[in-house]
């Protein structure tokens, strides 16, 4: 019979009324834990599917069509350039040197050919790209790096230009939302791993005031606590404003410390009463 009775509130407690009791009410996070297993997991991934629609689509997607779509873009935004009988054309010279990361990318095809020779010193990691050649360095302590070269001619009966590539922009959106995909597990990934991180926080400092609570019930309020500091920190990097994500990521880890703190302070007051 009391089985009974948790089934239907489990599921009487919709996915909103879980959201909205995970980012506001700390004091009802009891609650959540009654919540079925399979619905935290169900929890979690919508959760995290809005951060990355927040965070990733709605920004890539807005950037995107501002600029024309993939074609726009590729017709109108990058120089022109073009891969025919194994010789490389770039329309510009572009040289990108970051002396702090020591990356360095050179794009040149009014010259020849590159060689280890033309790699900057101190870079750790530099591509150069000829008429002719590509050279890829990576830095080795104590070893010298390492040179790998790769020359156009084999691709001598391929042809690709900007108009090519703007033809293949069905094929470029599906690699995006692929690229999405991955960019969601891992994503889910993070979630979980930061969760567990709180986890084994909280779970050291309130065995210290005998706070009677599982670490599996620890771990479940972590996961619903980082709900809204996960959203607002999405939204302030959608912004494009480097201050204000920090801002928000500082914000993201404060609220999850202050729910899981109010909610574990509401299970000690209830526990001693």
């Amino acid at each position: 019979m009391e089985k009974k009775v948790e089934t239907n509130n489990d599921k009487s407690f919709s996915l909103i009324d879980s959201m909205i009791t995970a980012m506001f009410l700390p004091k009802e996070y009891g609650k959540l834990l009654k919540v079925s297993n399979k619905k935290i997991v169900r929890y979690v991934a919508v959760v995290v599917l809005l951060v990355c629609i927040i965070q990733y689509a709605i920004w890539g997607l807005g950037s995107i069509a501002g600029l024309g779509g993939i074609k726009g873009i590729v017709m109108n935004e990058i120089p022109e350039f073009s891969l025919q009988d194994g010789k490389f054309y770039f329309e510009e010279k572009l040289e990108k040197k970051d002396e702090v990361s020591g990356v360095y990318l050179l794009i040149d095809t009014s010259q020849k050919e590159f060689t280890r020779d033309d790699v900057p010193q101190n870079m750790l990691q530099a591509v150069l790209v000829s008429e002719s050649n590509m050279v890829v360095y990576n830095g080795i302590s104590g070893l010298g790096g390492m040179v790998e070269t790769q020359s156009f001619d084999i691709y001598k009966d391929l042809v690709i230009n900007n108009q090519s590539v703007a033809d293949m922009s069905g094929l470029i959106y599906l690699a995006l939302f692929f690229f999405f995909v991955l960019l969601y597990f891992a994503a889910i990934v993070e979630y979980l791993f930061y969760a567990l991180l709180y986890a084994g926080f909280t779970y050291f400092v309130i065995k210290t005031i005998m706070v009677d609570l599982e670490f599996g019930d620890v771990y479940k309020i972590t996961l619903f606590a980082q709900t809204i500091g996960q959203i607002v920190e999405a939204v302030t990097y959608c912004l494009g404003i480097e201050l204000l994500y920090m801002a928000g990521s500082i914000f993201a880890v404060m609220t999850t410390v202050v729910l899981v703190n109010r909610a574990i302070q509401e299970f000690h007051v209830t526990r001693e009463h």
